[in-house]
């Protein structure tokens, strides 16, 4: 297969098209499995020619266009949720998430992820069951939690975009995994709330959650992440997660660290089930971390840089205030709805081809 243009960005039914709910192998007839069995065939993420790359960069310059019409349509209060791909659809977090991102979306802001499996999908989950009935929503998190993880999938693939042998248990096991999406999909209204997923090739292997109503994926990951952080103008959620999320929220950081004032600060929230954030990990005498004492210790670590950075601004103190390690729903959407004013006008000046109007479109270093 070549590579397809896109004119708009992708829908569910887009990325899962020649998918066989009933064929243990239908995972690697779906299309976006096909597309990305091209790209490790191609070279993955070290292009193997001048016009594979040249095919993938229009490929990702016509998302990223079909991207900008969409927010320019719907000009959304988009906020990120970011967080690892291992959550377990079975774990309290997951369910925690899925309310929260469910309470965000009725507010009025929109739901954006990365657009994987584990904590990015309980976002868009929360998002597709905006406004549904609470039982609805509760039996959907019930299907899922039948087929709580997504096997490891790696090696899929042989280097010439093959299926290799001897995999048929983790295809049928990733099946299973889908088809508790799409059934717990039944129930959501049927016009759900839109929300955005970005994902990327570079984690091909993985399928993306199905609930998102919008897709923007992109080959090249470094334009996906640049994509996700920038785009969130009203705010990022950051819950449970790995190295991932962590390049996103200093990612995130850095932005910050730069921008000219508080209010141009955009939220950061820590959304510290079990104090995550806030202690490292404990581990047992094998060296294994304890399930139940998970953690990556990063309160300090942004605070004392975003101090470090108060000296240069007079309003220091209140980008301070923006970064938050809570669960209470109620204070994360504060927290962003008093920012979602700025971000809006942001993402408007953006859309409308006003760079230099936009706070963060510049950074100062000094």
């Amino acid at each position: 297969m070549d590579y397809e243009l896109p004119t708009d960005l992708y829908s569910s039914g887009d990325l899962l098209r020649g998918y066989d709910p009933t064929s243990k192998m239908g995972l690697a007839e779906a299309w976006d499995f096909r597309v990305f069995r091209q790209y490790v065939a191609d070279g993955a993420d070290n292009p193997a020619t001048l016009d594979v790359r040249r095919k993938q960069a229009d490929h990702d310059a016509n998302i990223s266009d079909a991207l900008r019409r969409f927010l320019t349509q719907e000009t959304p209060k988009l906020v990120g949720i970011m967080g690892g791909h291992e959550l377990s659809r079975a774990e309290p977090a997951y369910a925690t998430l899925a309310r929260l991102a469910r309470q965000l979306t009725e507010q009025g802001f929109m739901i954006v992820t990365g657009g994987g499996p584990g904590a990015m999908e309980a976002a868009h989950v929360g998002a597709t069951f905006a406004g549904a009935d609470d039982a609805d929503f509760t039996a959907a998190l019930f299907t899922l939690g039948k087929e709580p993880l997504l096997p490891v999938l790696d090696q899929l693939v042989t280097s010439d975009g093959g299926i290799a042998p001897g995999h048929e248990t983790q295809f049928d096991d990733a099946r299973r995994w889908i088809n508790a999406a799409l059934d717990a999909r039944t129930r959501a209204p049927a016009k759900p709330s839109l929300s955005l997923g970005v994902p990327t090739w570079l984690y091909g292997q993985e399928p993306t959650t199905p609930f998102a109503t919008h897709y923007a994926k992109f080959f090249l990951n470094s334009i996906r992440e640049e994509t996700l952080i920038t785009n969130s103008r009203s705010g990022i959620v950051y819950a449970r997660g790995s190295g991932g999320t962590m390049r996103e929220i200093f990612e995130d950081a850095e932005r910050n660290c730069y921008v000219p004032d508080a209010k141009s600060f955009t939220p950061m929230i820590f959304f510290d089930e079990d104090r995550y954030w806030q202690r490292d990990a404990e581990y047992d005498e094998n060296g294994d971390p304890i399930p139940s004492k998970k953690g990556v210790k990063v309160d300090d670590t942004v605070r004392n840089l975003f101090s470090l950075a108060r000296a240069r601004k007079k309003d220091g103190a209140a980008c301070l205030l923006k970064v938050r390690f809570t669960v209470d729903a109620k204070e994360i959407g504060d927290v962003l709805r008093l920012h979602s004013g700025i971000a809006l006008q942001n993402l408007m000046f953006a859309l409308a081809d006003e760079p230099m109007k936009v706070s963060t479109s510049f950074l100062s270093r000094a």
